[in-house]
């Protein structure tokens, strides 16, 4: 029994022996660090691009010459002469009222003048007897003075009497309502026998040698941007994207609805289907400008993939250094969008950087990155 003891110590002593120093061994080792990974990124190199912004907009097509027609005396509408639709010539009827109290009026003018010359016959006789008196000493300058203020009141009273009979010669003559160039009646809201006031459009007329222009109205942003004289295409969605060329002719400096401004484009080219009222888009096209107010000509083009988003709506972009084999993160100034690239600002960014284009969230300034093959 005591041997047996003995022998079971002797065996454990001998194990602790053997791995004591092994436990040493593993626990006095230092900590080995794994592999640093180097992330493999995909890049392009930048490249220059016109700044140049389109911005489109929604207008609608209407003559160049068109006006809204009335009647410049009131009375009762005798003749209708157009339909809806007709194409007239310059100088033709139109509409017509009722003449009679015109003429009436005509001649109430005229006997009225008639008894005005009347007058300063009688005037003028009146003087001239006065003035003999006067010169013969029968007759006194106050009783002259009086006679000739008479005689000037008669001719006075011709004048205004003939200025009645132009103005009733006039009214009879507008009781027709003629065109005042060719056209074609767009607008018709007149009948026969109605009364209607002067002053009251009922014709509208289009002009159909003056061409087509559109009436549009653009944001504030937008406007201080565009010049007469610039070029702007107008697209017809319902004519499948039919694009016509077109020069800006009007420019507004007083906004309107939601602080937009009215524009005209002159359209440049016309064609059969082309209406008065259409809706069509115009593509505005203007060059960005610096915070010097230089136009800034020349961009750079980055994928959108390419941007990091910071806080305050900053941008920014991984620049790979060859040197380092690292990326470097840069802030950069976007000018505009456009599909599915940003214009950029040169700057801090110039062309033939290479940037990173895809998982830039996952990126941290100057970390070492390889770069992948290009795709051929």
């Amino acid at each position: 029994m005591f041997h047996s003891i003995c022998g079971r110590s002797k065996f454990l002593a001998f194990t602790l022996c053997l791995l004591v120093p092994m436990l040493a061994a593993f626990g006095c080792g230092k900590e080995e660090k794994p592999p640093e990974v180097i992330r493999s990124i995909r890049w392009i190199k930048v490249a220059e691009t016109t700044t140049k912004q389109v911005r489109m907009i929604s207008g609608t097509t209407k003559p160049v010459d068109q006006t809204a027609l009335s009647f410049a005396v009131g009375g009762t509408v005798e003749k209708v002469e157009v339909k809806l639709g007709d194409q007239v010539k310059k100088g033709q009827v139109l509409a017509e009222l009722d003449q009679q109290p015109f003429v009436l009026g005509v001649r109430d003018a005229e006997a009225g003048l008639s008894k005005a010359q009347a007058n300063v016959v009688e005037r003028r006789a009146n003087y001239e007897r006065y003035v003999a008196l006067y010169e013969s000493n029968n007759a006194s300058k106050a009783e002259l003075d009086e006679a000739r203020a008479s005689f000037d009141s008669a001719k006075s009273q011709v004048k205004a009497a003939t200025a009645q009979l132009g103005l009733a010669r006039r009214d009879l003559r507008k009781t027709q309502l003629k065109a005042p160039y060719n056209g074609i009646i767009s607008v018709k809201e007149i009948e026969p026998y109605v009364e209607v006031p002067a002053g009251k459009a009922i014709f509208g007329l289009d002009g159909e040698e003056s061409g087509f222009e559109v009436s549009a109205a653009v944001p504030e942003i937008l406007v201080l941007r565009l010049n007469v004289g610039d070029e702007a295409d107008v697209v017809f969605p319902g004519l499948s994207n039919r694009r016509v060329p077109g020069v800006l002719t009007e420019v507004g400096s007083r906004s309107r609805a939601a602080t937009t401004f009215p524009v005209t484009v002159k359209l440049q080219e016309e064609f059969p289907e082309l209406r008065s009222g259409m809706s069509v888009e115009v593509a505005f096209q203007y060059i960005p400008e610096s915070e010097t107010g230089e136009p800034i000509v020349t961009g750079l083009a980055v994928s959108l993939a390419a941007i990091l988003v910071g806080e305050e709506k900053t941008s920014f972009v991984f620049v790979y250094d060859e040197k380092s084999s690292t990326v470097k993160k840069i802030p950069i100034k976007v000018l505009n969008l456009r599909e599915n690239d940003i214009i950029v600002e040169p700057g801090t960014l110039k062309a033939g950087d290479i940037i990173a284009t895809a998982g830039v969230q996952f990126l941290t300034d100057q970390q070492k990155v390889n770069l992948m093959k290009e795709e051929k």
